[in-house]
């Protein structure tokens, strides 16, 4: 079911690092700090650029939102209270449990730095968490808009994009069956547990690619570009990858719109600092070839050297970094 949420009055943001978030330790933190018990209530995003996990206190009215501008790669965390002092207080709890950024901050970063880190315009639009900007920042917003510079421009009419639509109450889906990988994606068998597409990290055998895989080892040690061609190929994005394990292991996988072959960009220390892709499924063999042509390297005859040693420590939490998900085109620009 598809519902807005009512919200309190009052609104706070942090900005955070892209790969922290809402988890057990910070709901536990709050609930002995300011006795609201929070629990996940659903997922969605405020009708534009950017995506949200709300949960909610008893009362429904109370919201801890993790918003994310997944294109973009900036996170926030937003409070919407019934009192100042309840904003307050929840928002003092997440700066102590996590590295934070507030809008004044952020502005006196980006005060005659515009051209070298414009995206950051994004950053500190969503450090207002909806609500009306300070004068400053609406100043600063403004001279972005009609900098010389095409690209403070750019991300200045992303961040006042953003800025707008942050204003609403998050609208969400609540109860929804989670999405489970098809096609190429989907393990020889069904895998139980959060992260249950395939992967080509050795140790992980449920969940082991059931079919050959071609490594290609490419001409460049930036996985940005492998990303850009496949966004150009019209690849859907199926696994954004991250390094969850702190072991620098990163995959992030693309298919094709029939859902018949599958692209892993792999990054890892063991593997040396150029990129490698592996490819399986319908089109493998002809999709290793125009990687190659289109951004160098060589096509190999089995797993990169090395690999063995990308293995996942049994100790690993999140094994093979990355959440599976689909945005709602189904893909997403590189950045």
């Amino acid at each position: 079911m598809i519902t807005p949420v009512d919200v309190g009055p009052y609104r706070s943001a942090l900005v955070i690092r892209y790969e922290d978030g809402v988890d057990d330790a910070l709901l536990s933190a709050l609930a002995d700090a300011t006795g609201l018990t929070f629990a996940y209530y659903g997922n969605g995003g405020f009708g534009g650029e950017t995506l949200a996990d709300v949960y909610a206190d008893a009362s429904g009215r109370t919201l801890l939102i993790e918003v994310a501008a997944d294109e973009v790669g900036v996170k926030a965390v937003f409070v919407r209270a019934e009192s100042a002092d309840e904003a307050v207080a929840i928002r003092a709890v997440i700066g102590e449990h996590v590295q934070v950024w507030t809008e004044q901050t952020l502005r006196a970063q980006l005060e005659g730095t515009l051209s070298d880190a414009p995206w950051t315009l994004v950053a500190l639009m969503m450090a207002t968490g909806g609500a009306e900007p300070d004068p400053e920042t609406a100043d600063l917003l403004q001279r972005a808009l009609g900098h010389g510079d095409g690209d403070v421009r750019e991300a200045a009419e992303y961040a006042r994009a953003v800025a707008a639509e942050l204003v609403h109450a998050p609208v969400v889906m609540r109860e929804a069956p989670r999405e489970r990988p098809t096609g190429v994606l989907a393990p020889a068998r069904p895998v139980e547990g959060e992260e249950d597409w395939v992967t080509v990290r050795p140790g992980i055998p449920n969940r082991a690619v059931p079919r050959p895989v071609v490594w290609v080892r490419l001409a460049t040690d930036d996985a940005e570009r492998a990303a850009v061609w496949a966004f150009t190929e019209d690849w859907n994005i199926a696994v954004v990858g991250r390094d969850t394990d702190g072991s620098g292991w990163k995959e992030a996988i693309y298919t094709t719109m029939d859902e018949e072959t599958a692209l892993h960009i792999v990054e890892h220390p063991a593997l040396g600092t150029v990129v490698h892709t592996a490819v399986h499924g319908t089109h493998a063999e002809a999709t290793a070839a125009a990687l190659r042509e289109a951004l160098g390297g060589e096509i190999l005859d089995g797993a990169p050297p090395g690999l063995e040693r990308t293995a996942r420590s049994p100790k690993a939490d999140r094994p093979s970094g990355g959440r599976f998900r689909r945005s709602r085109s189904g893909r997403r620009r590189p950045r």
